[in-house]
């Protein structure tokens, strides 16, 4: 019996002898050369130098300089490691504090990675002392890039800026952990993916002391850069009228396809502070200015477009069949709505009106009957199709969407029902509506062409042109009353009583626009005589608006103004709007005899 028991283990042994060599040999042989050939193959990563973006005329707007960043050995003890902080110290003057508390604060036993310690070391300060430094075993110096704004401020909201890749974006892009660098606003974080490009590698057999014996194969890092259709010299010419001015707010200038060759907001920042990290001191700065430096006014700056609508709203009102173009209403200087009277921005009124008059003289009574004629659902609906209330769909991040309001929306927000009066406002641009003026700028190339475009930064990537798009929302027979359009938006220029004619100085062509001034502090009841805009508090003066679109009979461009309480459009932007067009002939974009 004990013999058969100890021969019954003996097999039971053998047995499971060969079934792990079995298991070795031939069940998980490739398994198991995969795990021998890790130990022998290295992979070693390339990072891709983040591609260049230059603007129209190919002028660099975003590149990279060369600097270098010095990493230390991890899971050095307290005396070995300010023996290493020291020895640094001896040729870079750092701060040796920081560098050992930035240490600890990185040092795990679960890294074995260097820890990168400096970063945008400049050629001149290190390359006297580098072959020394490489000297040292717990030292290490890369190569790294630094990320270049040249024009500063002047474009830094359209570029953006770049900085380090935090965990939540490691993890969603894992080779981040290797380019540390990614796009966190403008232009940068649109195209980052392009910008940032693909790793490259090489992969080595090396010997167990980690030395590398042989190199098997090498893949090129890729990357992309960028053309936009942003003029930097356009771009300069406008934000030097801002600072000359010491008017605040934003112009954009695009042609009527939607590409965008200028957009300058003021007051703006400086995008290389965030490059390197910027300090608290400089980012309560900024976030605190009353002036909003780090807004994108053009495309997040959400206002209400007072007159600039008109037009809009006229094509709706004519091609609903409710009114015709040449029937004249009577516009006193107010209209009364139960116990409240909605007063025109001309105490006076404007006598019996049609539309070319309405759109010319900006008379409110007109509007506020077309208000009530139309009702708010069916000029929400409309306005909507024609690019207010919804994003353009422009190339640049946080664009915001703005509010054409309507009954259904007031009663989600407010709980409450709608009031006749509500409609008046929104006829004339006030009460609830808010644009951005990207908006305005989209619907004035409507007005030009007929054409709704999709605004549009990028020109090209590489040698591949970006063709800009434009969407059909028109009927027919709104198509066949733009005209009527734009001959009130053609008297509004150049007819005398046009609210920007005495404004508009351009020898070569005629342009057409629509000048608004939206108010942004209410009015009493109980004030008979309004004061003037420049005797108003600055915060209180109404925004000042003017959009327009040029050659008249041969639409090119379209330029939008908007001036932060800057009183009356006509007064506030018609010179600066005057110049620019006279820009555009200087630079070759508009074509003179």
């Amino acid at each position: 019996m004990k013999q058969k028991i100890i021969l019954t283990i003996i097999f039971l042994l053998y047995l499971l002898i060969i079934i792990r060599v079995s298991d070795l040999s031939v069940i998980n042989h490739k398994l198991y050369t995969n795990l021998a050939n890790n130990n022998i193959h290295k992979k070693i990563h390339i990072k891709p130098i983040r591609g260049v973006i230059y603007d129209t005329n190919h002028n660099p707007i975003a590149y990279n300089e060369l600097r270098f960043a010095l990493l230390i050995k991890p899971h050095l003890k307290d005396v070995e490691l300010n023996k290493t902080i020291n020895f640094i110290n001896n040729y870079i003057k750092i701060d040796k504090n920081k560098i050992f508390q930035d240490y600890k604060k990185q040092n795990s036993w679960y890294n074995h990675q260097y820890i990168n310690m400096i970063d945008y070391i400049k050629y001149n300060d290190i390359y006297s002392y580098f072959p020394i430094l490489i000297q040292n075993k717990n030292i290490k110096i890369e190569s790294d890039y630094l990320r270049i704004y040249p024009q500063k401020e002047i474009l830094s909201h359209i570029l953006g800026y770049v900085g380090k890749a935090n965990q939540k974006q490691i993890y969603q892009n894992p080779q981040l952990k290797y380019i540390k660098i990614t796009g966190k606003s403008g232009i940068e974080k649109e195209y980052n993916k392009e910008l940032t490009g693909k790793l490259g590698y090489i992969n080595v057999i090396v010997n167990a002391k980690n030395k590398i014996i042989k190199k098997i194969n090498k893949v090129k890092p890729s990357t992309h850069n960028l053309t936009l259709n942003i003029d930097v010299n356009l771009q300069k010419f406008i934000f030097n009228l801002f600072k000359k001015s010491h008017k605040k707010g934003t112009i954009i200038v695009m042609d009527t396809k939607g590409r965008i060759i200028s957009m300058v907001n003021y007051p703006s920042y400086n995008n290389n502070l965030f490059v390197k990290g910027i300090s608290v001191k400089e980012w309560q700065k900024l976030i605190h200015n009353n002036f909003k430096p780090f807004l994108n006014k053009a495309i997040a700056g959400l206002y209400p477009p007072g007159s600039v609508v008109k037009p809009a709203i006229g094509l709706v009102a004519i091609a609903s069949g409710k009114i015709s173009p040449y029937k004249k209403l009577w516009c006193p200087g107010y209209i009364e709505i139960g116990n409240r009277k909605f007063r025109d921005w001309r105490a006076a009124g404007h006598g019996w009106t049609d539309i070319f008059k309405a759109i010319k003289r900006s008379a409110d009574t007109y509007f506020y009957q077309i208000g009530l004629l139309l009702g708010i659902d069916y000029i929400s609906e409309n306005l909507k199709k024609m690019g207010f209330g919804k994003k353009t769909g422009i190339d640049l991040p946080n664009e915001r969407s703005g509010i054409i309001p309507n009954k259904k929306w007031k009663l989600k927000r407010y709980h409450q029902n709608w009031f006749i009066g509500e409609t008046l406002n929104s006829a004339i641009g006030q009460g609830y509506v808010l644009v951005t003026p990207l908006q305005v700028a989209v619907n004035t190339a409507l007005m030009a062409t007929g054409k709704l475009p999709i605004p549009q930064i990028i020109k090209s990537i590489d040698t591949k042109i970006i063709m800009p798009k434009q969407k059909d929302v028109l009927t027919n027979k709104e198509k066949k009353l733009l005209p009527i359009i734009r001959k009130g938006m053609w008297e509004v220029c150049n007819s005398p009583g046009g609210t920007a004619t005495n404004h508009i100085k351009i020898p070569y062509f005629q342009i057409a626009g629509k000048t608004g001034t939206a108010q942004v502090h209410s009015i009493p009841q109980d004030v008979k005589k309004r004061k003037k805009e420049d005797e108003l508090a600055y915060w209180k003066r109404s925004h000042a608006w003017l959009t327009t679109y040029g050659p008249y009979r041969h639409p090119k461009f379209v330029v939008t103004a908007m001036i932060e309480h800057g009183g009356h459009g006509g007064s506030a932007a018609g010179l600066i709007i005057s110049k620019i067009y006279k820009k555009l002939v200087e630079l070759h974009y508009i074509k003179v005899k």
